[in-house]
């Protein structure tokens, strides 16, 4: 039971008299070399200019790292123990910067970021089996120029997180189901090896694992019908292969299962608490859009295509994408069944169940994608290997580097000026917080990760997705009391949206319908009375809206400002630090 292998030489032999294939190994080398060059640089960025392209989760997860580091277990805050987050990265390669330095917060996260570097430099080598194994010289060389000079991918890998890593073992994953004998029992379970820590890196790798094993199930179904005899014969003869998958399976579950466990007695489900405080806050009216899911390819991260006029263009060149590697590779495109199996599962899971469209989420998908049109990049040359084809693939190569870089540029400018830009501010309340508020005061915020890591105090995340505590709370709308209860004494976040999510899950501020977050099938009846409506339907889409809340008493009765810091591109909403009033204190809801 053995995946089906493209011999890569047949796809260069038109042009193997006039390059040998170690000329497109060099040349792929040396532009690898070069995307780590330019991966290091942005590492060693400063912190100025990290604050404004990272997210707050980079801090959130480094925070973690560095309280593994220093011994006090798996939490964020430095006491609790979280679930919250992709376990591999932060509790082996991300503690490294603070074993050697663990007080050196800036020094320690760019350290951080320049791991992160050399991991998404070494997914160049994965990525380059995977193209030239499909199409050959042409394809690995093409692949490795889409994928190392491409800054926005540079940017999402960057990050402090595990998205680098994972990466890196999810193509290697998908490398190493090509390149091993699955025939082999031993070579299976190193292939269950792999698989685990690739989940263990994100769990979405569990995609990729789902789709490996129905790529080996389907091959395992069709040997049965290529081979002779009667169905009991048939049946008698895959029993090997099938004992082989299962095997593949049942180890991987195994490997998994110390971090379910965890993750069960820790929070009471064996997923993460982020993925559940996702789909809890944005399963609300606002977040359920039929294009959620499409945005993964519009949006992806190795071509820009957000110059384009308008959403119906950016279909069409979606759906004409599809056609055309369809004419051009036929049947072939078989040959990549697990590659084809995993690009739609990552838009369904990420835009329609979790309602999430981050870039970072779909890196892997885009990494893919690059090895399909470096793919049909290479059979177009194979069909005319003339200088003409040359010269168009190279310029069109040119372009999408181009516009890739053109998009870097504008991110960067549109950060910059973005009303909602927040972290330059945090950074200044987190080090306010560190030289005034007492040492022992425990802290709330919502987007905690800069708080958590600059500001040397114990800060709870109160909106979930480090906190497993926290989700019951936002169900019953009990948040006010369950701050009271561990003794919070300060708030800090953004003036508005902490006010806001305070009063609206607490009780105290009045009455909202319970709330909870909607099952699958729910979510597909939504989405299929949307689609029915887009279409001239008028069915009731029955879904709980936030912005309908008329809070009964304004937040000043539960909590005074005691440091106010303007954000730079909007006044209106600063970022503040409240003190929580004891219920004592008159007026206090």
């Amino acid at each position: 039971m053995r995946a089906v292998n493209i011999h890569p030489a047949s796809y260069s032999a038109a042009t193997a008299g006039r390059f040998p294939p170690s000329i497109y190994r060099h040349a792929a080398l040396l532009i690898g070399i070069v995307g780590l060059l330019l991966r290091l640089a942005f590492a060693l960025l400063p912190l100025d200019a990290h604050l404004i392209l990272l997210e707050d989760d980079a801090w959130m997860v480094t925070a973690i790292a560095r309280n593994a580091a220093l011994g006090l277990g798996i939490t964020a805050d430095g006491i609790n123990p979280t679930t919250g987050f992709q376990p591999l990265h932060p509790l082996t390669i991300g503690t490294l910067p603070f074993l050697i330095a663990p007080d050196a917060l800036d020094a320690g996260f760019s350290a951080s970021l320049a791991l992160c570097a050399l991991l998404a430099s070494l997914a160049c080598w994965p990525l380059w089996s995977l193209a030239r194994r499909l199409g050959g010289d042409h394809a690995g060389l093409i692949a490795v120029t889409l994928y190392a000079l491409n800054p926005t991918i540079i940017r999402l890998t960057i990050n402090g997180m595990e998205t680098a890593l994972g990466l890196l073992l999810l193509l290697t994953l998908f490398a190493a189901f090509y390149a091993l004998d699955l025939r082999r029992l031993p070579q299976i379970l190193l292939l269950a090896l792999l698989t685990a820590l690739a989940i263990l890196a994100r769990l979405d790798a569990s995609l990729a694992f789902a789709a490996i094993s129905a790529t080996l199930g389907l091959q395992l179904l069709q040997v049965a019908q290529a081979a002779p005899g009667s169905l009991r014969d048939r049946l008698a003869g895959m029993l090997p292969g099938l004992g082989r998958l299962v095997s593949y399976c049942a180890v991987t579950l195994l490997l998994l299962l110390p971090y379910f466990s965890f993750n069960y007695i820790i929070g009471g489900r064996i997923g993460p608490s982020s993925g559940a405080a996702l789909a809890f806050m944005q399963s609300y009216r606002g977040s359920f859009y039929l294009t959620n899911g499409l945005s993964a390819f519009y949006q992806n991260s190795a071509i820009y295509l957000d110059w384009l006029p308008s959403l119906w263009f950016k279909l069409i060149l979606v759906i004409g994408a599809v056609i055309g590697l369809l004419r051009l590779l036929g049947r072939r495109l078989g040959q990549a069944l697990p590659l084809l199996l995993f690009i739609p599962v990552p838009p369904l899971y990420y835009g329609y169940y979790l309602q999430q469209i981050r870039e970072r989420y779909f890196v892997g998908l885009s990494a893919i994608l690059i090895i399909l049109l470096a793919w049909a990049a290479a059979e177009c040359l194979r069909r005319r290997p003339t200088r003409s084809s040359v010269a168009a693939i190279s310029g069109t190569l040119l372009v999408i580097i181009g516009l890739n870089c053109y998009e870097a540029i504008g991110f960067y400018q549109r950060m910059r000026t973005h009303a909602e830009l927040t972290q330059p501010t945090s950074y200044q309340a987190a080090l306010w917080i560190r030289d005034n508020l007492p040492a022992d005061a425990l802290i709330g915020a919502k987007n905690s990760g800069i708080y958590q890591y600059y500001s040397g105090h114990t800060v709870l995340n109160i909106d979930g997705k480090l906190n497993h505590e926290i989700l019951p709370m936002l169900e019953q709308r009990t948040l006010l009391d369950y701050l009271r209860r561990q003794s919070v004494e300060y708030l800090v976040d953004r003036e508005n949206t902490m006010a806001h999510h305070v009063m609206f899950y607490s009780r105290q501020f009045g009455e909202a319908p319970y709330h909870r977050t909607p099952s699958l099938s729910e979510r597909i009846a939504i989405y299929g009375r949307i689609a029915a409506n887009t279409l001239g339907a008028d069915l009731p889409l029955v879904l709980d809206d936030q912005r309908s809340f008329t809070p009964i008493r304004p937040f000043s009765d539960a909590a005074e400002i005691i440091a106010r810091f303007e954000r730079p591109n909007d006044s209106t909403n600063p970022v503040v630090v409240y003190r929580l009033k004891p219920t004592t204190e008159p007026g206090a809801p």
